[in-house]
């Protein structure tokens, strides 16, 4: 059996700022697009599982109708014409918003959200809903609803989750847009493993009220955020515009009123940019560093100064996310799966949580001991707290970001590059031990600051860097390993992070990486077969 899919057609190769603009001009019109792509998914799905709600007929109603307004010459939208993808944990009307509860398959969401209703007022035209993890809680996109997703790069890897199906049909060609969401990594982490660009705006940047409630602890200590996927920046920068665009009526209670700043106006070249390939928590593959190192050099011709950075205390930043994420004791979430199928992702998880509170620490030290400080970690963490406990979470929280913002001040930085993510796509199952408090470190840690962060694709793992990591006896370092044996090929993205707010400088980086690295033969472009 093949291992990739096949070569993509020209149209389906466009970007979506592309896209647009032979949309506007009369070049092709929307519904040659859309079929084009709708086609696409058609060809790739069979094998992907990526697209889990098609809504085809919809569309192309929707492209001959926006064929019509451009023909009447009525004004056009910035998205006009351009068909999107969105993560099915988002609110579209008539569709399922099951987060792969099997009990929820008959859901259908009686009005879009606020992130959908933006992008369908701007002209987008939405082609289906892609696939997640099982209450979007682990980061492969693999459920007992919807089955599994696999990596357009290699059939035998998850491109991610939980906003893996997006990822996948993106860097397939099967759409050019998508909308997913990140709360400890789940837009950026995919973006890596699959190829494709993604942007975490800052916390409460975009609205948190896009997807059904009462599946979790309600905290607005680390919100997730909606964001962004696509094949290029310029892109994400399209899609931003629109998300962040005011409406009429009230104002949304999860989002801070703040200008949206313009990346064209950031100069790299007078950044300061703190660069680092380990985090002091979980090490990075060869071919993660050297992508660092080759976006250092990039960075510099380009006029910025780069230096090394250490960011502070990971390993506690991992643990606040935890309690933070785990403050009900993880209640919500076994009462969301009560009578479910529960994914093998989820078990341990959930296994953790019913340990009674004198066993904790006895439980906890036997897991350090056997190589699985992960679980140690959890089990810590994952327990019943009180509202004051919350509130004291609430001001642990504030002081971790306090001296994250003091050692960016002393170091004079406006950015940071590091790797998304400790190793290139996991095979599939390897998330039940590689997880965000293991080798999504590097994602997980601006959760917790909710600062804006974004993956740009810049390489693939090449021959012979597969792995130099030395052999343990660990869970950790022989999942890892495995991880890394047969890696050959795999995209590999780089991160990009910045203070809150300054979304513009993350884009302008990511821009700059890009430019810098897409004329480049081992440049990960759509795969082929």
């Amino acid at each position: 059996m093949a291992t990739t899919i096949a070569a993509t057609p020209p149209l389906t190769a466009a970007s979506a700022t592309e896209l647009v603009g032979l949309i506007r001009r009369g070049d092709v019109t929307a519904s040659d697009v859309v079929d084009a792509h709708i086609a696409r998914i058609e060809a790739v799905n069979v094998r992907l599982n990526a697209v889990i709600f098609p809504m085809f007929d919809e569309a192309r109603a929707e492209a001959a109708a926006a064929d019509a307004a451009r023909m009447d010459g009525r004004p056009l939208g910035p998205l006009h014409g351009l068909p999107i993808t969105i993560k099915e944990q988002f609110l579209v009307a008539g569709t399922p918003t099951t987060l792969g509860l099997r009990r929820e398959a008959g859901h259908r969401a009686d009005h879009d959200g606020p992130s959908v209703r933006r992008l369908r007022a701007a002209g987008a035209i939405i082609l289906g809903k892609t696939n997640v993890g099982q209450l979007l809680m682990y980061l492969e996109s693999d459920n007992p609803l919807y089955g599994r997703t696999n990596n357009p790069w290699h059939l035998d890897r998850t491109p991610g989750g939980s906003s893996g199906g997006e990822a996948a049909i993106i860097a397939a060609g099967g759409s050019p847009l998508g909308l997913g969401g990140d709360l400890g990594g789940s837009l950026r982490v995919p973006a890596h493993f699959s190829g494709i660009a993604a942007l975490k705006p800052t916390s409460g940047r975009l609205s948190v009220l896009d997807t059904r409630p009462g599946f979790f602890f309600e905290q607005d200590i680390i919100p997730y955020q909606p964001g962004p996927m696509a094949r290029e920046v310029a892109d994400l920068a399209l899609a931003m515009t629109v998300l962040t665009a005011a409406e009429p009526g009230e104002p949304d209670p999860t989002v801070v009123r703040r200008a949206w700043p313009d990346p064209s106006l950031v100069r790299v070249g007078g950044l300061r940019i703190g660069v680092y390939d380990d985090d002091g928590w979980f090490a990075a593959s060869p071919a993660l560093r050297r992508a660092v190192a080759e976006s250092v050099r990039a960075l510099e011709g380009a006029g910025a100064t780069v230096q090394p950075f250490r960011p502070p205390d990971v390993g506690s930043a991992l643990s606040l996310f935890l309690a933070t994420l785990g403050g009900d004791g993880l209640r919500s979430l076994r009462e969301a799966l009560r009578g479910e199928l529960v994914d093998p992702h989820l078990k341990g998880f959930i296994a953790s949580t019913k340990i009674p509170g004198p066993m904790r620490p006895l439980v906890a030290a036997l897991m350090q001991a056997t190589g699985r400080p992960h679980y140690a970690q959890a089990i810590r963490a994952n327990k019943p707290w009180s509202v004051e406990r919350m509130e004291a979470l609430a001001d642990e929280v504030a002081r971790y970001r306090a001296t994250f913002l003091a050692a960016l001040d002393v170091a004079g930085l406006d950015a940071l590059v590091c790797p998304p993510w400790a190793l290139p796509a996991l095979s599939h199952g390897a998330g039940v031990d590689l997880t965000v408090n293991t080798a999504g470190s590097y994602a997980t840690l601006f959760n917790v600051l909710g600062y804006p962060a974004g993956v740009v694709p810049v390489t693939r793992v090449r021959p012979g860097e597969e792995s130099d990591r030395p052999p343990g006896r660990g869970v950790l370092t022989r999942e890892a390993l495995k991880v890394e044996r047969g890696s050959q090929g795999l995209p590999i993205g780089v991160q990009v992070a910045a203070r809150q707010w300054r979304e513009d400088i993350v884009l302008s980086v990511m821009a700059t990486l890009e430019s810098a690295f897409t004329g480049r033969p081992d440049y990960p472009r759509t795969p082929v077969g």
